[in-house]
């Protein structure tokens, strides 16, 4: 497996487990978008990309059906929590 095809899979599977998360947490994703004229948004999702708890971050969405409150590793759970509907 090419460079090319290990990092298109990293970028899905992280933009894949931060939709979820969001939705998860009903995070208002149009007010949180247009904050900061998307800056801050954009670091979360870096944020998301950069992440080392992938695992344990699918393991914990798997467990959680609803929350209000994101796990505790994830970088972007207080943003999100900012951001619910």
């Amino acid at each position: 497996m090419g460079i090319f095809t290990r990092i298109t899979e990293r970028m899905d599977r992280q933009a894949h487990l931060m939709g979820a998360m969001m939705e998860r947490l009903e995070v208002d994703t149009v007010a949180m978008g247009t904050e900061a004229a998307g800056a801050r948004f954009e670091r979360a999702a870096r944020s998301c990309l950069m992440c080392k708890d992938s695992d344990e971050c699918e393991r914990w969405l798997d467990q959680h059906a609803a929350a209000e409150n994101g796990p505790d590793f994830c970088p972007n759970a207080r943003f999100f929590a900012l951001h619910r509907k």
